[in-house]
């Protein structure tokens, strides 16, 4: 008996709001930026978390996981990944998109400097109407900061540089935002403010 009401308690101190195709969990502050953590730290969080939950008169953790916040470009390409968490499809597109936004602000190469330019630009339009997906504000990253380990920080805009083919361009991006997304998925945890809950498809 008492391990199932330990274990009601802990489903319902449950931060946890979806676990696939990314993870993301409630954290306890209502506006702001979502963190990015590693999936190690955010295990270690939790469990400092319900630890400190059972304790009469419990004030907030003074431990927080290693994180890297989501602000800038980064907030709203987690906002529109939010909105679509049970929508995998979705989300991939989404993060297609923002690497194409970071290309085109971010990239040198010999299509971007070309008339095909507006070829991209008319697929990012189209995309960003059909997902409902705006940057707000002054915009410098759209990708999700990856640790330097994953070897793909800047992998996208060093293998972009000889482009010169819209179709192969197309193709990278692809390819490197379903890496990154795969990334993601498998290794880290997005925990999110609780003013999300507003957002919905």
């Amino acid at each position: 008996m008492a391990e199932l009401i330990d274990l009601m308690e802990r489903k319902k101190m449950s931060t946890l709001i979806c676990a696939r195709p990314m993870e993301f969990r409630w954290g306890e502050w209502a506006s702001g930026p979502a963190w990015l953590c590693a999936r190690s730290e955010a295990v270690k969080y939790e469990s400092r978390r319900l630890e400190s939950r059972r304790v009469p008169g419990h004030a907030h953790l003074q431990w927080l996981p290693n994180h890297v916040k989501l602000d800038g470009g980064t907030h709203d390409t987690v906002q529109a990944l939010f909105r679509y968490r049970n929508d995998e499809k979705a989300m991939r597109r989404v993060y297609r998109l923002a690497g194409l936004m970071e290309c085109v602000t971010r990239g040198v190469c010999p299509v971007l400097r070309s008339d095909l330019l507006r070829r991209i630009y008319q697929d990012i339009m189209e995309e960003r109407n059909a997902l409902q997906v705006v940057w707000r504000g002054s915009v410098d990253r759209f990708l999700l900061p990856l640790y330097l380990h994953h070897g793909l920080v800047e992998r996208l805009l060093t293998l972009l540089k000889p482009m010169e083919n819209l179709q192969e361009l197309f193709s990278l991006v692809e390819r490197e935002t379903t890496l990154q997304f795969d990334v993601l998925s498998s290794h880290y945890v997005i925990y999110v403010p609780l003013g999300f809950a507003r957002l919905n498809v």
